[in-house]
């Protein structure tokens, strides 16, 4: 029993009392700030045995007093429970919290609420929503029940731990006029400015199919400014401008860097002294986040053992969460990722080699340990170790260009992002490409083989696929009803074979007698359905990765267990419609990578794009997996979010060319597509001829431009291009092929291909020609 009090319910009569409040990024510090606030009510419900607090009411279902606690229980949604608290200031400019605890609940979906600014004795009102399913997109809700007694919910999100039975869980509401933040455990779930209908009311509790327990009610005066929403924390920072079509970001490596020159993030590195404190760029860690918010993103780098505790406990007092974690100790971006699941996690490569075998352990640790990102040196990268990384689902930091030279040298790699002390550099270097200019490969994805050419889900599909230069080949996985795995990615084989039945009804030598090939032509008669095992056999130890879907539920075990017989961990990526699927393979080998599919309605205003950008990426972070949309549901705020915080992502299906092309030249970096066939003849790469000329005032060189441009099938050859420089800096002039030197200094003299892709002239540029002029 919680010790007694001597009285029901604390009112306003007792004054106004120093409450210290954790409030400190209100004031972008990430301190605690100590405010003078009104006690309207305070309660623990002890002495109250089958009696409300004085003034409380019962106003809908069943509601009581039972071992200290206010217990609502509904049995159903239709039968709602609600208790309402009259309050004697009734602004709305409040800090409402209490202890929660789901006891049951019809279902996941079932919810129970903080309920405030409730008018008259029954609504409108808004209320802070939480489903028994919090892991739920929906799981944590702003909703309103309006003037008309119907549900408007202007915002919902997740929280990254379900709620489990019988387990409190501290609710938080800060509400100052039209802004509102709602938190779970300290943790900020929800900052919205839309509560604009309803400015003042009272407070209130509520229970829709479920049974919950309330406790330690706490409700005070807010008299202080929330930040407006613009500083809420979903944004998108400024970068240079450039014709790169998705074009690195950059990184500045210190704070001075990325202040200079206006990076999109910033590395922070982080230590503790003596005192306990944590530092970063020679000030506290609270101070320098509070710097960066909101201009940069920033990315802890952290080396030292033992303080992931601490620096989890200061990201929440400064309500960062859009943030980075690497280190070159993989348990200690595990460590604070398991404390902050949305926290992004990165490792931080330190090996001088850098051949198959580490590319491959380099890949398994960064799923392993809740990360989706390497950092790895410039001298190490080309353009084929970065690719190789990127059809494995991991996004590359390089670390380096020092100088405008180095700057073209990395952003020839295709990496995504580029660490370094010079951002002015590659700003510089960003600048001189062509319009519509390619350096970073896509991943694309041959959808169930070349569904366009040959019949879905057969072998003989996929290896149209294999020779038309596909990155990854997706398939699909269904259970016959002896056990055995096969690739077909309907639930029954009507549509794509010459029998008839669901696949769960049918034993693996009934599906081995079927034709898969017939009904799309004559041409491929006698094809049969293959089996995962023989769809692992043909493409083992082959250039080309398997993006394979689960369609069947419980199969997750089996699958990993066939592809570990196979050898193939290092060959294949998972992805399933159903995120459990996935949260359950990730667990089995979290060295395999996995995606979330999904659809979902794109935002109406650039302002929620980006929001509901920062929820998915959380979500996904939160557990592991790629955000595989729809290509429908991604628009180009939320592919430009994706890539500044180093997320790969996978987009279904493309059959149209103009989709195709507009998502490309928006930065979609991997096309899922039935059509393989329209991106085999497009270059990959172009190989410039010449890397120096020294010339004298008045002198010039010409050229032959026939540089080595590489396609998709491996083929190379040797085709003309042009030479072009951006900008006249006086250095040099061009005439065709010749380069005339006009004054001494440095100059860069690019050579370009330009070819047709999905309807639309696109660019590939060689590194920069660097022309020297002397007198």
């Amino acid at each position: 029993m919680k010790s007694k009090r001597n009285r029901i319910t604390k009112w306003s009569i007792l004054g106004v009392i120093a409450l210290v409040v954790s409030i400190g990024y209100l004031f972008g510090t990430g301190n605690f700030a100590s405010a003078e606030q009104t006690i309207l009510v305070e309660e623990d419900f002890d002495n109250l045995e089958g009696m409300m607090p004085e003034g409380w009411s019962v106003i809908q279902g069943q509601a009581s007093i039972e071992k200290g606690k206010l217990k609502l229980s509904s049995p159903s949604s239709s039968s709602p429970a609600r208790v309402l608290v009259p309050l004697p200031d009734k602004n709305g400019n409040i800090i409402f919290e209490a202890d929660m605890t789901f006891v049951s609940a019809v279902e996941d979906t079932r919810w129970a609420s903080l309920m405030y600014r409730v008018q008259s004795t029954d609504y409108p009102y808004y209320q802070f929503a939480i489903r028994r399913g919090t892991t739920a997109l929906n799981g944590a809700e702003f909703a309103e029940r309006n003037a008309q007694n119907k549900w408007v919910v202007p915002e919902a999100t997740f929280f990254t731990e379900k709620f489990e039975y019988n387990k409190p869980y501290r609710i938080k509401i800060i509400a100052s006029n039209n802004r509102v933040q709602q938190f779970i455990n300290n943790k900020l779930v929800i900052n919205t400015d839309q509560a604009t209908g309803l400015l003042n009311g009272d407070i209130g509790f509520q229970a829709n199919g479920s049974t919950v327990l309330f406790d330690n009610v706490k409700v005070s005066t807010f008299d202080q400014e929330l930040p407006p929403i613009e500083n809420a924390g979903a944004f998108l920072p400024q970068e240079p401008e450039t014709n790169i079509i998705n074009a690195p970001t950059l990184i500045g490596q210190t704070l001075t860097a990325a202040e200079s020159s206006n990076t999109a993030s910033v590395l922070l590195e982080v230590e503790q002294n003596g005192a306990g404190e944590l530092i970063t760029n020679g000030m506290p860690l609270h101070e320098a986040l509070a710097k960066v918010q909101n201009k940069h993103i920033p990315i802890l780098q952290i080396e030292t053992n033992g303080i992931e505790s601490a620096i989890v406990d200061s990201l929440d007092a400064a309500q960062t969460t859009d943030i980075h974690i690497v280190s070159s100790h993989p348990e200690i971006v595990k460590t604070i990722t398991n404390l902050m699941p949305t926290a992004r996690g990165g490792i931080v490569y330190t090996k001088n080699s850098f051949n198959k075998h580490d590319l491959n352990e380099l890949v398994r640790t960064v799923h392993a340990n809740n990360a989706k990102v390497a950092l790895i040196p410039e001298k190490l990268l080309d353009a084929k170790n970065v690719h190789y990384m990127h059809t494995r689902m991991v996004a590359v930091w390089g670390v380096g260009a020092e100088d405008e030279s180095s700057a073209h040298a990395l952003i020839h790699t295709g990496a995504d992002g580029i660490i370094t002390d010079n951002p002015a550099a590659s700003i510089e270097a960003l600048g001189k490409y062509p319009a519509n200019t390619i350096v970073k490969r896509p991943i694309v994805a041959a959808h169930r083989g070349v569904p366009s050419l040959a019949p879905e889900n057969t072998l003989v599909g996929y290896r149209l696929a294999y020779e038309l230069g596909a990155d990854q080949i997706e398939t699909d996985l269904h259970l016959t009803k002896d056990g055995h795995v096969i690739v077909m990615h309907d639930t029954t084989v009507n549509r794509t074979t010459n029998g008839t039945g669901a696949v769960s009804d049918l034993t693996l030598d009934e599906i081995r007698q079927l034709d898969a090939g017939i009904k799309f032509s004559e041409e491929f008669a006698g094809e049969k359905v293959p089996t995962f095992k023989e769809f692992l056999q043909e493409f083992k130890g082959k250039d080309v990765i398997l993006l394979v879907e689960l369609k069947a539920i419980g199969i997750e075990e089996q699958v990993i267990r066939e592809i570990e017989e196979e050898g193939m961990v290092d060959q294949v990526v998972l992805q399933s419609f159903d995120l459990g699927s996935m949260i359950d393979s990730f667990k089995l080998r979290p060295e395999i990578p996995v995606g979330y599919l999904y659809s979902a309605a794109v935002p109406a205003t650039s302002s929620a794009k980006i929001k509901n950008a920062q929820k998915m990426m959380d979500y996904g972070t939160s557990h592991n997996v790629t955000l595989n949309a729809s290509y429908g549901s991604t628009y180009e705020e939320f592919i430009t979010y994706m890539r500044q915080r180093g997320m790969l992502t996978m987009h279904w299906t493309f059959r149209a060319e103009e989709p195709f092309r507009d998502k490309l030249a928006q930065g979609l970096i991997g096309p899922i597509t039935d059509y393989m066939q329209w991106l085999t003849d497009s270059p990959t790469k172009l190989e410039t001829p010449i890397k120096k000329i020294n010339l004298k005032m008045g002198k010039t060189s010409t050229i032959q431009t026939k540089a080595f441009v590489n396609y998709r099938t491996a083929k190379k050859e040797n085709i003309a291009s042009e030479l072009f420089i951006v900008e006249d800096n006086g250095v040099v002039t061009l005439n065709g092929n010749t380069i005339e030197a006009i004054s001494p200094g440095t100059a860069q003299v690019f050579v370009k291909h330009t070819f047709t892709m999905l309807g639309t002239e696109w660019n590939v540029v060689g590194e920069p020609i660097e022309v020297i002029v002397k007198e």
